[in-house]
C-alpha cells in the first residue's frame, strides 16, 4: 500500500548569502527597520510559507502538475560550511510522482540530475544517478524540486516576487 504523503526537503537555495537573505534585507532596509529588531526566525517562516505558495503557482504554470506543500517547516544547519536551509514538508505521493514523470522526460532535468548524482573532489554523492532516476527511498522529488527551485529562483525571486512579513521582536513592535 502507497503512503498517502511522503515527507521531503526543498533546497530552495537558503538564507546564507543568497537571493533570499537579500530580499529580506532590501524589506528591512525598505521599512527602515533596525536589523537587531527583526525576529528573523519568525521572519523566514513568512517567507518559506509565501515562498511554497509561490512556488505551487509556479509548477502549476510551467508543469502543469498541482501540487500541494504541507506542514512548511525551515531546517537551518548549526553550521553553513557545509549545508544551507532547506524547507521540510510533506507532499502528496501521487503529486510528487506526477511531477517526476514530467521531469524524467526532460533532458536538461536530466543533465542536472546527473550532475548532482556524480562524485567528484570535495563531494560525495549518496545516490546514483539510476538510484535517484528509479527514486530509491523517495529522494528524486528532492531533486526535481531542487532543479525546479533554481529556475523558479531565476525568473521570480530574484524580482521580488515573493511577499512575506517581517516580524520584529516583541520588545521592538511599533506602536
Amino acid at each position: 500500500m502507497t503512503k498517502k504523503y511522503i515527507r521531503t526537503s526543498i533546497n530552495f537555495g537558503g538564507f546564507y548569502e543568497s537571493i533570499h537573505d537579500s530580499n529580506i534585507d532590501y524589506m528591512v532596509e525598505a521599512y527602515e527597520y533596525k536589523f537587531e529588531d527583526v525576529d528573523y526566525k519568525k521572519t523566514f517562516q513568512s517567507y518559506i510559507k509565501e515562498y511554497c505558495y509561490n512556488l505551487e503557482s509556479y509548477i502549476s504554470d510551467e508543469y502543469l502538475i498541482d501540487i500541494y506543500f504541507k506542514k512548511i517547516k525551515l531546517y537551518s544547519p548549526q553550521y553553513y560550511n557545509y549545508d544551507t536551509d532547506v524547507i521540510d514538508c510533506i507532499i502528496n505521493t501521487n503529486e510528487a510522482q506526477s511531477l517526476n514523470e514530467v521531469l524524467k522526460k526532460d533532458d536538461e532535468f536530466l543533465s542536472f540530475l546527473k550532475d548532482r548524482t556524480t562524485s567528484c573532489s570535495g563531494f560525495v554523492s549518496f545516490y546514483t544517478y539510476d538510484d535517484a532516476l528509479n527514486n530509491k527511498d523517495n529522494k528524486l522529488i528532492m531533486y526535481v524540486l531542487e532543479y525546479i527551485c533554481n529556475k523558479f529562483n531565476n525568473k521570480e525571486v530574484v524580482y521580488n516576487e515573493i511577499e512575506f512579513d517581517i516580524h520584529l521582536l516583541k520588545d521592538k513592535q511599533v506602536a
